[in-house]
Formats: C-alpha cells, structure tokens, sequence
C-alpha cells in the first residue's frame, strides 16, 4: 500500500479522505497548504500526493513547479481534486504541466480511489519544465482563482448580510414577543381587577350593610332559581318569615344603636344555625327569611323552633347595658303544599308570622295554621 499525502485546510472535507485512504491499507499524511507539503515531500518521501487545485498559498500550477523541483519528486504522481466549477478549466490549463491526474471534490468514494489507484500505477508522470508564473498557463490559472476566490467572498457578503438581517429580525421578535407577554399580562391583570371589582359591586349589591346577610333583592333572585330546581327534582322547599318581637321598643328605649345591635346579633345568631345551602336574608325592617331547600315541613318546624328558644337566652350588649330578653315569631310555608311559586310561598309565610303574632307573639306558625 501506499503513503499519500493529503493537501486540504478544511478538516470537514479532508477527515472522509484521510478515513477511506486509510480503510483500503494506504497511509495517509496531511498538509494544510503548498508550503507545508513540500516540506513533507522532502523528510517522509510520499508515493502519491492528494491536493485541492487552489490552496491557501498557492495554485496548482506553481505546486506542480516547486514540486518537480524537488531532487525526489520529479515524477511523484499528483492528483488534483478541484469543483465542478474549474475542473474543466484546470485540467486544460494543467495538461501540459506534469500530467496530473484530475477528479471532482464532490466524486464518489469509489471514483477517487480509482484515481488513486490509476496514479499510482500508471506511467510516471513528465518533469515538469519551469515556466514563469507570470506565462500564459499561470496567468490563466491566476485569473480562475482570482475569479473563484471572488466569488467566494461575494457568497460570503451575501452570507454575512443574511446573517446580519437574521440577527436583526431575531432581535426584533423577542421584542416584540416580550412587549406582546407585557401587553398580554397587563390586560390579565385588568380583567383581574375588573372581576373583582364586579363582584364586590355585585356583593353590595346583594348584602345588607347592616347585618352583612343577603337582602331582599338577592332572595327574589335566589327563590325563583330554587323553585325551578324543586319542580324538577320534586323535593320540597321550606320558607321561614321571622320577625324580632316588638322591636320598636328597643329603638325606643336603648336608641337606635341598640336597635342596630340586635338586629346584627340576631341576624348572625340565625346564620349560625343554618346549613350550607340555606338562603338567609334581611327581608326588610326587623324581618329576616330563611329557605330551606330538601326539607320536609317537620326539618323546618323543628328548625324554627331551635332558633326561637335559643334567641330567647341570647343576650345582646351595647356599652355597658344589656338588651333583652329578645323573642322571635316564626311563620313557616311549604312548597308545593301552601303554593307553587316563590311568591305565593312568602305570602304565605308571612300570613302564617301574623298569626304567631295575633296568637301572642313568641311562636311557630305552620302555614294554614296545620299542626306537626
């Protein structure tokens, strides 16, 4: 097998060569240009030598001069590997100096090693008779890689200026992706605040400001959609209409602060003993309402009288005084059994509180006056 020498600065095309070479048994040595070959050339005496028609120092009209002026490299076989571009040119331009042996820089790995193969066993090749670089042959080859190398730096420019418009859109996009998240986050946070702000004019909307409950606005809108599930599941809903007992005497006696403290204590002593999907609203006045949902009329009779005896030991403090005792009447309707709408169902609850008050006060009344 043989020793070649292998003359390419670009390691991405030179590492195949120097793989393949060494696959079928040669030997290969590596220079980066003309200067460094013949220095190789010299000490380790190549058999072949493999090189670009245009190296970085050099072109291959004047490696082939200083090569043929080596004592021991009068005959070494060349083989020049040059683009499709100048192959034609090169080989014609070359014919005549050394008959160097010519192939593609992008030919297959079987077509260059059979012009490896062929340049190491065919004839040798002519010495090569210096010429001046400045003559007709070097002249013609100069004006190639002058062309070429042009060429080159234009793709590179063109290259270059790409490089400078991708980098620039690139800058511009994440400028635009960051203003764009800015844009994006700030109109979340307006919605943010736009919701809350809804909802806080919608729950002053609904909540009575003195006790905090539900008013009578938020139980006309809750009773009708309670109604409507009822009908569908047919399960019963229980209405209480509760009033504070002689009321006025408070404000009249203690002052309306007073007045204004039971209202809250009450109002909060019944919300604790609601469950979870009851409705619990300041009616008007000294009035509250409570729905109970799913509740047959016994859950809600006994509901209601829990809530009135507990009332009757609560006692409310305003300063250093003590209000009370405080009683409540209680009158209960049932739906569908004393109507079939939200407001047939409070008037009939609140038919049943006048009789707890007619009857004297501090009592239950079912609707129709029915017994339990």
């Amino acid at each position: 097998m043989a020793t070649i020498l292998i003359i390419d600065e670009q390691k991405v095309s030179r590492e195949p060569v120097i793989a393949l070479l060494g696959r079928h048994g040669h030997q290969p040595l590596v220079a980066l240009d003309g200067e460094e070959a013949l220095g190789i050339v010299r000490v380790k005496k190549p058999d072949l030598v493999l090189a670009d028609v245009l190296m970085p120092d050099m072109d291959g009209c004047q490696f082939l001069m200083r090569l043929r002026a080596e004592p021991d490299a009068a005959r070494l076989p060349v083989v020049f590997r040059a683009s499709a571009q100048v192959e034609a040119e090169a080989r014609e331009l070359l014919r005549d100096s050394g008959n160097p042996h010519f192939i593609t820089k992008s030919a297959e790995s079987e077509t260059l090693l059979a012009a490896v193969h062929s340049a190491l066993s065919g004839t040798p090749s002519q010495p090569l008779t210096p010429r001046s670089g400045t003559g007709p042959v070097g002249a013609r080859l100069h004006t190639l890689a002058y062309r070429f190398q042009q060429r080159v730096a234009e793709l590179e420019g063109v290259t270059a200026q790409l490089n400078r418009r991708l980098s620039e859109y690139a800058a511009q996009l994440t400028s635009a992706r960051s203003a764009l998240e800015q844009e994006v986050t700030k109109r979340i946070w307006a919605e943010r605040e736009l919701t809350e702000v809804n909802r806080q004019l919608h729950d002053k909307a609904v909540r009575d400001a003195l006790t905090g409950l539900y008013n009578r606005r938020y139980l006309e809108e809750s009773l009708d959609r309670e109604v409507s599930r009822a009908r569908r599941s047919g399960l019963p809903i229980g209405v209480m209409m509760i009033d504070i007992d002689n009321f006025k005497r408070f404000n009249d006696t203690f002052g309306h602060a007073a007045g204004d403290a039971v209202l809250r204590a009450v109002g909060q002593h019944v919300l604790s003993l609601t469950r979870g999907e009851d409705i619990l609203c300041r009616y008007g006045g000294e009035e509250f309402v409570l729905v109970m949902t799913h509740a047959s009329p016994r859950a809600v009779w006994e509901r209601a009288e829990a809530l009135r005896q507990e009332v009757q030991s609560m006692k409310v403090e305003q300063g250093d005084r003590r209000i009370g005792p405080i009683t409540l009447s209680v009158g209960i309707a049932m739906l569908p059994g004393h109507g079939d709408s939200g407001q047939a169902v409070l008037h009939a609850a609140d038919a049943a509180l006048y009789e707890a008050k007619r009857a004297g006060r501090n009592r239950v009344v079912l609707g129709n006056n029915e017994q339990i």
